[in-house]
């Protein structure tokens, strides 16, 4: 009975087979074709590939002539949804910038006579023409611009600078007769009394012969910096430094020619911190020197990596009763200066706050202002206030002792201190060197 099941079962199986050999056949032909493409579309050119919406028409097609055939069975297939359209190309990436223009080399020359001429073919640079920093107004018609530049170009160039005054208000140009533009030869002031580096620092002073932007209308100040050959002598180099601007309507013209009572009375501005410095050592100098100074003083702290988190947190309850402002000044280490360029960030906070104490005060913060008993510091600058500069004697303390007995026994030495006044500052040149300047603003 189970052998009679089986044949009858392969026989079953059989008859279906032949029932649907045309089906099969036209199944196994379209498989057929449909790898055949695939096989074919790998070797053809780019400009001759399919594209997927291609491929699905393809597809589409050979499925529509197999629904034909089977209508003797009257079946219908549903239709196939409408082809998506073709799917876009990604964009092309843009084209590669071209390469740079080769500069074409000067080649050695035979002359006459037999004699070879040599050539020489720079590139690139070697320093900064100049380095801006900062720009104040010093009057109705003077400026001074800071910056960095050159030390060899400095040292055995002769670069100039010119200053450019261009008014912002065409209108208020044309109104007043005014010119569109005014220039003067810029006064350079090296500082450092040479101990610059790569870069030295330039004070530019600009001094118009008549009053400028008085008006209110703005302009801005612009520095023409010249290598005058300097770099190359077939050359000369000039770059258009914007200096200044000036927006209208911000200039008081009464603060130059009747000046209020300053906001401090004294002004400290410090040179470049840096290094791993104490805090506890911090916290002794601005405690000692608030005290000393009084209530109506200021200290101006620049950061060059010097003011760790422990020195930032001494620092901070001063901030915030307003007698220290911080300067981060790390930005300057780009440049290889002398003494991290404590020349550069001492000549800006001169001119900077110059007009907002009577006197300015410049010193390290290793050393300590001292008067001698019954006196102060009022009384001391009072009577010394005719002079624009003086002289101090400053006594070393030992790192061990402090004997009032051994007062006359240390080596002295004698550094500058300069005292200014704000009522001849015009007339004053005052840019600091290597010194420890203080400055009487009413002189």
């Amino acid at each position: 009975m189970a052998n009679e099941k089986e044949r009858g079962e392969k026989k079953t199986a059989v008859g279906f087979v032949r029932n649907c050999m045309a089906e099969l056949k036209i199944l196994l032909t379209a498989l057929l074709l449909l790898c055949t493409i695939a096989t074919l579309v790998q070797f053809l050119p780019p400009p001759f590939s399919f594209s997927p919406s291609d491929l699905r028409n393809c597809l589409s097609a050979i499925s529509s002539s197999s629904s034909s055939s089977n209508s003797s069975q009257k079946v219908t297939s549903p239709p196939l949804p409408h082809p998506s359209p073709p799917v876009s190309d990604p964009p092309s990436p843009p084209p590669l910038p071209p390469p740079p223009s080769i500069q074409q080399q000067q080649k050695d020359q035979i002359l006459d006579g037999g004699i070879i001429k040599r050539a020489f073919n720079p590139y690139g640079a070697a320093a900064y023409n100049f380095i801006l920093m900062s720009a104040y107004r010093g009057g109705l018609n003077t400026f001074a611009v800071v910056g960095l530049a050159s030390k060899p170009l400095h040292l055995f160039g002769n670069p100039t600078y010119q200053c450019e005054w261009v008014p912002q208000s065409n209108q208020t140009q044309q109104q007043q007769q005014m010119p569109p533009s005014m220039s003067t030869r810029g006064y350079k002031i090296l500082p450092d009394w040479g101990y610059g580096r790569v870069y030295t620092v330039v004070v530019v002073n600009c001094t118009f012969p008549v009053a400028v932007g008085q008006n209110g209308s703005g302009g801005q100040l612009l520095l023409h910096a010249s290598t005058s050959g300097g770099g190359d002598r077939d050359l000369n180099v000039t770059d258009t430094i914007e200096a200044l601007i000036e927006a209208p309507g911000s200039l008081n013209a009464s603060f130059y020619t009747s000046p209020a009572e300053p906001k401090y009375d004294y002004l400290y501005c410090g040179s470049s911190l840096y290094g791993n410095l104490s805090p506890q050592r911090v916290r002794e100098w601005i405690a000692y020197h608030v005290k000393f100074f009084g209530e109506r003083s200021h200290f101006v702290i620049h950061d060059a990596g010097g003011v760790h988190s422990g020195v930032l947190e001494v620092l901070k309850p001063w901030m915030e009763k307003g007698y220290v402002t911080l300067q981060d000044v790390r930005e300057q280490e780009r440049f290889d200066g002398y003494y991290h360029n404590q020349f550069l960030v001492v000549n800006d906070c001169l001119h900077r706050y110059r007009f907002m104490a009577k006197w300015m005060f410049f010193f390290d913060v290793d050393e300590y202002m001292y008067v001698p008993p019954k006196n102060t510091i009022k009384s001391v600058l009072n009577s010394l206030s005719e002079y624009t500069q003086f002289t101090i004697e400053q006594m070393p303390i030992s790192n061990k002792l402090c004997l009032s007995s051994d007062a006359g026994k240390a080596p002295r030495y004698t550094y500058v201190l300069l005292y200014l006044n704000t009522s001849h500052l015009s007339c004053f040149p005052c840019y600091l060197a290597i010194c420890s300047p203080i400055f009487n603003t009413y002189l």
